[in-house]
């Protein structure tokens, strides 16, 4: 064979390379850090990136109110953390830690390096612990309806009996057990929710809401003060929020306030909330660091 032969076929082989490459995971699956597979699904195109990250008992379907209008501008990613829509959920340690690895792993497999993360709930937490890990990647953090008061404590026995209280309510999810997440009860609003946890498996569920009432008590504040991106709450009026505490453990943060909505804003108030997050993440592209 001829030299010139050989650099064609050198070539040609190079070109070919990543259609023989055997990678057994779908685009839409990244592994995390203990192999567990993680789910996303990636929508539009633009910097930032916007990463949802669904709370507690929640799908990626749950962004199913942003996605649409988020995608005009932006890539959005929307993700299943483990034990949670179509991930995994054979991992033996359901800690807020683990599952910040999961969105990790997301990332990274996407090559994502100018990133706002937007959680809800626990989502709050599972997105703070993300940020620790990969800082460098992240320019902003959204805290959706996640601390109201972040210095508050929880005693063992209101963990157990608000743990108690959520399984049995996802384990058998009637419209009289789950309506009071929502405000005036709204029938439409519980049916949705009913669909996204009702023939779930729930593995890990316990173990991880559980973990986070741990998080808040033991790791909270230490870790808010370890994040160098800007923040900004959503936060719904169900309850007042503490601003001035949570600025001793976060200076670079600002609050917003939606009304007339309870914990599942995003839900509840889609079109408020969509302006609000959009608002949001122009102002911390604006006072990031260059």
């Amino acid at each position: 064979m001829n030299r010139s032969n050989f650099l064609f076929l050198t070539c040609l082989l190079l070109l070919l390379l990543p259609v023989f490459n055997c990678s057994n995971e779908p685009k839409n699956i990244a592994v995390s850090s203990d192999g567990v597979k993680i789910s996303f699904e990636v929508s539009g195109k633009g910097k930032p990136a916007l990463v949802f990250i669904p709370g507690w008992g929640n799908t990626k379907s749950t962004w199913d109110d942003q996605v649409p209008y988020f995608s005009q501008k932006y890539k959005v990613v929307t993700i299943d953390l483990a034990g949670y829509g179509g991930s995994g959920n054979d991992r033996e340690k359901w800690d807020m830690a683990s599952l910040g690895k999961d969105v990790v792993a997301v990332i990274n497999k996407l090559h994502l390096d100018d990133v706002v993360l937007i959680g809800h709930s626990m989502g709050g937490a599972v997105i703070i612990e993300t940020s620790k890990m990969i800082p460098k990647k992240i320019s902003g953090l959204v805290l959706v309806d996640v601390f109201h008061d972040v210095e508050r404590k929880y005693t063992e026995q209101f963990i157990n009996q608000w743990v108690s209280i959520n399984i049995e309510n996802v384990s058998t999810p009637t419209f009289e057990n789950v309506k009071s997440n929502f405000k005036n009860n709204s029938e439409s609003l519980s049916k949705r929710y009913i669909f996204m946890v009702e023939n779930a498996p729930k593995i890990g569920w316990s173990e991880s809401i559980k973990d986070y009432y741990r998080w808040r008590n033991e790791e909270c504040l230490e870790s808010l003060k370890m994040i160098h991106a800007n923040i900004v709450l959503i936060n719904s009026d169900q309850d007042s929020t503490n601003f001035e505490a949570f600025r001793k453990y976060h200076l670079l943060s600002e609050l917003r306030i939606i009304p007339n909505v309870y914990h599942y804003i995003h839900w509840e108030a889609p079109e408020k909330f969509n302006l609000v997050l959009e608002e949001s993440i122009q102002e911390i592209m604006s006072r990031r660091n260059p």
